[in-house]
């Protein structure tokens, strides 16, 4: 327990106690006010600073494109913090101070998360105190799940619904002279919306509203029931979105405005003229000493896993863009590897169960269905529940189709089943700047890629059969392993996509949840002899793989222009993605990619 001697002077006259003085840390000693003194053990007031950029997986992989243009930093894994929440509700002070003000990022399904450790810790009893300076929506949804909200009288409150934007290409890639062949399944497939329009079609501007809507429905629910606020009165807050300080306590989203003076000055200047101390509560570094000899031995084998020794249930953690290939790489979700990695924990007879975290857009079709024949393998043999993040969509969403339990948050989006193609034709523009190619072939078929010549009716006609047998297959495995008529599942596909509200209710999930639900579910199937240790994998790459990797990375970057050009299959998502997923084609002798990949705009704000 941690606790500081407080002094008290016994007067035998009548007489006042000492002054108060101001928030003084545990570190610091107290001085003796008499020769006669009562020691009383006072629990420091515990302070939590949300800080950093948490993550699931907290990778310090390399990133090529973060290296050239700057951002990013280093990642903090999520778990920690809630360790941290849990730790706290064995704390013995009655007060928890939550700072708002460090600056952090979260996944957006890590808010409901986290909203449910800050209700477990306030059924122990304890009040929590918010303090923040300038809160993003996300932020002060987690500060509304506090008893009381302390808010700087500078700060501000951004408290905007969710919406997102969509960049069209059509009018500058005309301008440019550069034409994109696109065969596709579904008028919802957004992700191709931007080559062939110059602003989105009201039928998919629709789709997104009504998963906009059901997607805000979480936050101002939440919000409203804390605050003892209508639903009105919150949606009108939204709408004026930049709301100063004062506008934030006349809406009663706040409590009280305090000076710009920290989080522990501000709870002491609210107490009433209490004495308080505080002590940082901070998540133990709960990682493995690594000798000399183990950094040798991932650097000789980066891709080795650590042995399980013990009875094990794994977190197994797909994150990022799923592509072929045979060696890992940050970022994405590679099949060969990951494949492997799976097959092993079907094997591993200390591995009892398996809670399958995706956070993926989808991409390739090919690697996706490597992928889930492998977790189908998985489930055979062991307890196996998926668990949703931000984003589990196309392909994210083909990996899942194994017949497990699949819970989701309000927040997540999924669904998005369907499939495309795309090859750019960069003809006019290199015939505008005085390039011509001459193609020399024994039959038209070679011409299907070329980067100077569309796709003629036959050969679209060819490879919109390949999209199609593809799209056949999705429907099917969505329809086998959600138990749904496939014309069921047709009316939910064509690139449509979901909010885990709205997937729940059409039955492409089983429940609401996150993580620790998942967990809780696994264990429920009783094939564990006492508490598992859960085991986070893969484990987070180190900075000696991260160096190799990007070594690979500047090195594949550096032979893009000495690859032949018919080779060549683009998708426009972010600049990293987009350079992934190029790479990737340019591995591959296939002039078209099949990718099952939600639209890149899908990320909410």
């Amino acid at each position: 327990m941690h606790s500081t001697k407080l002094s008290l002077v016994l007067a035998l006259a009548a007489g006042s106690l000492p002054a108060q003085e101001s928030a003084v840390d545990t570190a610091q000693p107290v001085a003796t006010l008499s020769t006669t003194e009562v020691v009383i053990d006072t629990p420091a007031i515990p302070h939590l600073t949300l800080k950093g950029n948490y993550r699931d997986l907290p990778e310090q992989g390399f990133d090529l494109t973060s290296l050239l243009m700057g951002g990013g930093g280093e990642p903090v894994a999520f778990e920690e913090l809630r360790q941290t929440l849990r730790d706290l509700e064995l704390d013995d002070s009655d007060r928890i101070l939550i700072d708002f003000s460090g600056g952090f990022a979260l996944q957006s399904v890590h808010v409901a998360e986290l909203q449910r450790e800050l209700t477990r810790l306030r059924s122990t009893g304890k009040e929590l105190v918010a303090y923040v300076e300038n809160a993003s929506t996300g932020m002060y949804q987690l500060a509304a799940q506090c008893d009381r909200i302390l808010m700087a009288d500078m700060g501000g409150l951004d408290f905007g619904a969710p919406s997102m934007a969509v960049t069209y290409l059509r009018d500058a890639m005309e301008l440019l002279g550069v034409r994109m062949d696109v065969v596709r399944c579904g008028d919802f497939k957004g992700a191709v919306e931007p080559y062939l329009l110059s602003e989105m079609s009201d039928h998919l501007r629709q789709h997104y509203l009504d998963m906009l809507e059901t997607m805000n429905r979480a936050t101002t629910t939440s919000v409203a029931a804390r605050r003892g606020l209508s639903l009105a009165e919150v949606r009108a807050a939204q709408k004026q979105r930049l709301l100063t300080a004062n506008d934030a306590l006349e809406m009663g989203l706040v409590d009280e405005l305090v000076e710009w003076t920290g989080a522990r000055r501000a709870l002491t200047a609210v107490s009433g003229g209490e004495e308080l101390t505080f002590r940082t509560a901070r998540a133990e570094q709960r990682r493995k000493e690594v000798n000399f000899f183990t950094l040798v031995s991932q650097i000789m084998n980066p891709e080795r896993e650590e042995e399980i020794e013990d009875e094990s249930l794994v977190v197994l953690h797909l994150e990022g863009t799923i592509v072929d290939g045979t060696s890992d790489a940050p970022g994405s979700i590679v099949s060969g590897p990951t494949a492997s990695r799976i097959r092993r924990l079907a094997t591993d007879e200390q591995v009892k169960g398996v809670v399958v975290r995706i956070n993926s857009p989808g991409g390739s079709a090919t690697a996706s269905e490597a992928i889930l024949v492998a977790l189908r393998e998985l489930s055979d043999e062991k307890p196996v529940v998926v668990s949703m993040s931000d984003l589990a969509a196309s392909g994210g969403y083909w990996i899942t189709c194994f017949g497990r339990p699949i819970l989701a948050e309000e927040q997540t989006i999924t669904g998005s089943i369907g499939v495309f193609g795309t090859k750019p034709n960069l003809g006019p523009l290199m015939r505008r700047i005085g390039v011509n190619m001459d193609l020399v072939a024994l039959d038209e078929a070679a011409s299907m890629g070329s980067m100077t010549e569309s796709w003629t009716e036959e050969q679209k006609g060819l490879i919109q059969n390949s999209i199609n047998q593809v799209y056949d297959r999705f429907l099917t495995n969505v329809a086998r392993s959600r138990d749904l008529p496939l014309g069921d599942v047709a009316n939910l596909a064509g690139g449509r996509v979901w909010s885990g509200r709205q997937a729940l209710e059409a039955g492409l999930i089983d429940g609401i949840g996150g993580l620790e639900e998942a967990i809780a579910m696994v264990r429920s199937e009783g094939r564990f002899d006492g508490e598992p240790e859960i085991r986070h994998l893969p484990r987070p790459r180190s900075i000696f793989d991260s160096f190799t990797e990007g070594l690979g990375q500047a090195k594949l970057a550096m032979d893009l222009f000495e690859e032949p050009a018919s080779r060549l299959a683009i998708k426009a998502m972010n600049l990293d993605q987009a350079l992934r997923l190029f790479l990737d084609a340019l591995e591959n002798d296939s002039p078209t990619r099949i990718w099952a990949m939600a639209p890149s705009s899908l990320e909410v704000r």
